[in-house]
């Protein structure tokens, strides 16, 4: 019927009737090639109708007000299986179309024509790059950062060329640490080293040394892969990685404790030891032991233990070990010292340097809390120690062990003691020992010990003479319920104590000195000041001190004494020599705006390129000049005796330059006095700041006058 109507010429063609040509239908207006309805097939019906009664997709583009070109859509439709071929391209050419009156209708293009509606609403292929949702319509402009140019030599060192020992090195120490043992993480280096391992031949050896001479030790998975491996015969293998591990880092609850899936199951210690002869360090940790403060009655204890086998594996191995930690999370405290006796005389920890001891406690009490029983512990212990006859470090962290019973009975050839947050350690017993056992030392670092003050350091210079490093921290961690974090002494030191330092001293750290008053730090600086001349060596000076006085009291001592310490200690080196430039000479900045000695010449200035003089300049010069006025008249002060004409950098402290001996060697001199409550975590103004502009970039400098009627903002 429909198919009658359409060839019907007495009847006039409805313009709404007509077909125009769209992704959803047909390339002819016809319904079928020859002009009939009746040669269709039922599947072109059916894929007709289908297609008509198709519902809109509801995640459709939305509708754009921009219309493509017709080139666009020609080469669109050109490429859709759905659109009219182009003549002479159809196995089975179309007639030409006939008009009503039986003329030859105008040839059609090959280009269809569609209206907005159609071309707004009609669907897209999948493949065109609109249809990602939030793609900008234009390619934007990639922001083009000013790179600071790197002014160099020219020339590349043989870097393939230097020796195996020197890139060794260079890639140890710029790769170190490859774990972060607080976070349980590995870093980038572990990805860096293996890359430069991959970049040339004479890499591949230093660098895979650099990374197995402490292997990271996490994730568990790759720890199986890392024993799959050393299990494998070295002789088959381009490397030996076996000879070159050297130390073992092992996070107890990380790796030994749980499985580490179905397949792979418990990570075996002492088969990994049996494939690493070569190893001289070795700790067992937990990832607590860096917290610390946490009371005895809080803290969690292992379930893994020192096993049998682990010891075996050592022995079997003729393993020589160097450093060696015995950890009480891993073993009650009431047998770890016997334990460790029995060990020591083995030959495999008959050459440890270096021995740690993690949360041994000493006393023992009885059912009701007030009875001290005995001090066995201390005497096997220190039995233990001298079972090992090239013992110079030791460490004690959170050991209450070391007290009056044990100290007298350490080893006398200590070089290295490291007390940290021991509760037992005095100032009586502790100087005590320092005087029968401080001849060797040449480290001494003692961190949070709230019974400790520093009257030992009366008699310092006597009984260390060998001492190169010295560190003291006052700061105490309490992460009980008490939150006990004030020191348990009197005072620090008293005006009566003078300090006394040996000659040989590298390096001094003293944190939170605090528990005192001003005539104790006079006394303090001033026996520093006094002793610069016999301290050659010394290269580091580093003092943060609490004075609970006065802020102008405060103030006056803060600006004295940190700058005689830097006139006196602070290297100030002459400037390199051109002629030894080996770097090209980078182009010289921009003279900057004048303001100081100009300034200071008023408006009328004769100085060459003097700008004209603000009254924001006028005054910060008068403030400038008055400064150094009051810190001459504080000086002539306190000193009595000084020279009129000194200029700002000797005001702060040069009173008496004939009597201080400038020590002038020190890279770093870094003194801080203030009466801030001490904290773990110091914050300053830097940690504040964020990377955002401050908004004045564009000041010139010239204040505006507010009397002129302008805004502040």
């Amino acid at each position: 019927m429909a198919t009658s109507r359409r060839s019907d010429p007495s009847r006039p063609l409805r313009s709404s009737r007509l077909k125009v040509q769209s992704y959803h239908e047909d390339s002819s207006s016809d319904d079928s090639p020859d002009g009939n309805g009746d040669g269709d097939s039922e599947e072109g019906e059916l894929r007709r109708l289908s297609l008509s009664l198709r519902p809109r997709s509801s995640n459709r583009m939305p509708p754009s007000y921009r219309e493509e070109s017709s080139d666009d859509n020609f080469e669109r439709n050109a490429s859709d299986e759905n659109v009219m071929e182009a003549p002479g391209t159809s196995p089975d050419p179309l007639p030409a179309p006939t008009s009503s009156n039986g003329t030859a209708s105008r040839p059609r293009r090959d280009r269809t024509v569609k209206t907005r509606s159609q071309t707004r609403h009609s669907k897209r292929p999948m493949n065109n790059s609109r249809m990602d949702l939030g793609r900008p319509r234009s390619k934007r402009k990639k922001v083009e950062v000013d790179e600071i140019p790197l002014f160099t030599s020219g020339v590349i060192p043989p870097w393939q060329h230097l020796p195996y020992h020197i890139l060794f090195d260079i890639f140890f120490y710029a790769s170190r640490p490859l774990v972060d043992e607080r976070s349980v993480t590995r870093t980038g280096s572990v990805q860096w080293l293996v890359q430069v391992a991959l970049l040339c031949h004479a890499f591949c050896e230093p660098a895979l040394a650099a990374l197995y001479y402490s292997p990271p030790l996490i994730p568990a998975a790759k720890c199986h892969g890392l024993l799959s491996l050393l299990s494998q015969p070295q002789d088959s293998l381009s490397t030996n990685y076996t000879n070159k591990i050297k130390e073992l880092h092992v996070d107890v609850e990380a790796l030994l404790l749980y499985k580490s899936g179905p397949t792979l199951g418990y990570f075996e210690l002492p088969r990994l030891i049996e494939n690493t002869p070569q190893v001289k360090k070795m700790r067992l940790y937990h990832a607590e032991d860096y917290v610390v403060g946490i009371p005895p009655w809080q803290r969690a204890r292992s379930k893994w233990g020192y096993p049998e086998g682990l010891f075996e594996s050592i022995a079997y191995s003729a393993i020589r070990l160097r450093s060696w930690d015995w950890n009480c999370r891993f073993m009650e405290t009431p047998e770890l010292a016997p334990h460790a006796l029995t060990k020591h005389l083995q030959p495999a920890f008959q050459g440890i340097e270096e021995l740690r001891f993690l949360h041994v406690a000493s006393e023992e009490w009885d059912e009701e809390g007030d009875a001290y029983i005995s001090n066995e512990r201390e005497v096997v212990l220190a039995t233990a120690l001298k079972e090992l006859p090239e013992l110079r470090q030791l460490v004690f962290i959170e050991c209450s062990i070391v007290n009056e019973h044990l100290l007298p009975h350490l080893p006398t050839t200590l070089t290295s003691l490291t007390l940290n947050n021991c509760d037992e350690v005095t100032t009586a017993n502790f100087g005590a020992f320092l005087t029968s056992h401080g001849q060797h030392l040449r480290e001494l670092n003692l961190s949070h010990n709230r019974h400790l003050s520093m009257s030992f350091i009366v008699g310092l210079g006597g009984s260390c003479k060998n001492l190169k490093r010295f560190k003291m921290d006052i700061s105490i961690h309490d992460w009980s319920s008490y939150h006990d974090v004030e020191p348990h002494f009197p005072e620090l030191i008293r005006s009566s104590e003078v300090p006394t330092w040996p000659s040989t001293l590298q390096d001094i750290e003293l944190i939170q000195l605090r528990r005192w008053d001003d005539a104790a730090a006079e006394v303090f600086f001033t026996s520093l000041i006094n002793a610069a001349p016999e301290l050659p060596n010394l290269r580091r000076l580093v003092i943060s001190a609490i004075l609970k006085i006065g802020w102008r009291d405060r103030a006056t001592f803060r600006e004295k004494w940190i700058g005689r310490l830097e006139h006196v200690f602070l290297r100030r080196s002459a400037p390199p020599d051109p002629n030894l430039r080996t770097l090209p000479r980078s182009p010289p900045p921009p003279d900057p705006v004048e303001g100081t000695a100009e300034d200071t010449a008023g408006p009328h200035s004769d100085t060459p390129n003097s700008g004209p003089s603000t009254p924001s300049k006028r005054k910060s010069a008068r403030l400038a000049q008055r400064k150094i006025m009051e810190l001459e008249d504080d000086d002539d002060d306190v000193e009595g005796s000084s020279s009129p004409s000194r200029t700002a950098a000797e005001g702060f402290g040069e009173q008496e330059p004939r009597a201080m001996q400038v020590q002038g060697m020190c890279d770093a001199v870094m003194v801080r006095i203030d009466n801030q409550r001490p904290t773990e975590t110091q914050f300053s103004e830097g940690d504040f700041l964020d990377d955002e502009i401050s908004g004045d970039e564009d000041w010139d400098g010239d204040d505006w006058d507010v009397a002129e009627g302008g805004y502040a903002w």
